[in-house]
């Protein structure tokens, strides 16, 4: 931001701090609605939120647009974050302790992949390519979760039918 953009030390503490300091009020008000909205519709709202984020960091051109679009980015981490772990009970729901390893695992995982992968791709393509390989991951997952739907309760668990 500083480099590229032109913004100030005080430009990357607003972007920090807006994400940090919305997450957990957006997260208690998808609590709220949480009855109205199934898990499923918001991984995949959480999708589009990630999708319209890059696209929108990927092609800024000044500070401001960084500092506006960290709310798009706060929505998205609070419904992965919030709903994640409920997302993937209720996709394999009679094993929660399952659903429970592979949600955290693949939490960590992701986190240090993509940070070492972002890093990388930061260092040898440049900051912007981290966000148009961003934009490829979440095209990806917003197929899977279009295919994917989670079972009803009651429903037999076939793995063939959730492929």
């Amino acid at each position: 931001m500083v480099n590229e953009l032109d913004g100030t030390h005080t430009d990357v503490g607003l972007v920090v701090s807006i994400c940090a300091g919305l997450e957990i009020p957006i997260m208690i008000v998808l609590g709220a609605w949480g009855r109205k909205l199934s898990n499923h519709a918001l991984m995949i709202c959480a999708c589009c939120i990630a999708f319209l984020y890059n696209i929108i960091v990927s092609f800024s051109t000044d500070s401001w647009q960084l500092i506006a679009a960290q709310l798009l980015q706060a929505v998205f981490v609070a419904i992965v974050m919030g709903n994640g772990l409920s997302y993937f009970s209720e996709l394999l729901p009679h094993s929660p302790g399952m659903s429970s390893t592979i949600y955290y695992n693949g939490s960590i995982i992701g986190r240090l992949i993509g940070n070492l992968g972002g890093g990388i791709i930061a260092q040898y393509a440049g900051f912007r390519d981290v966000y148009w390989v961003c934009i490829i991951m979440v095209v990806l997952s917003f197929a899977i979760l279009w295919r994917i739907r989670p079972q009803k309760h009651g429903e037999a668990v076939s793995s063939s039918s959730r492929l």
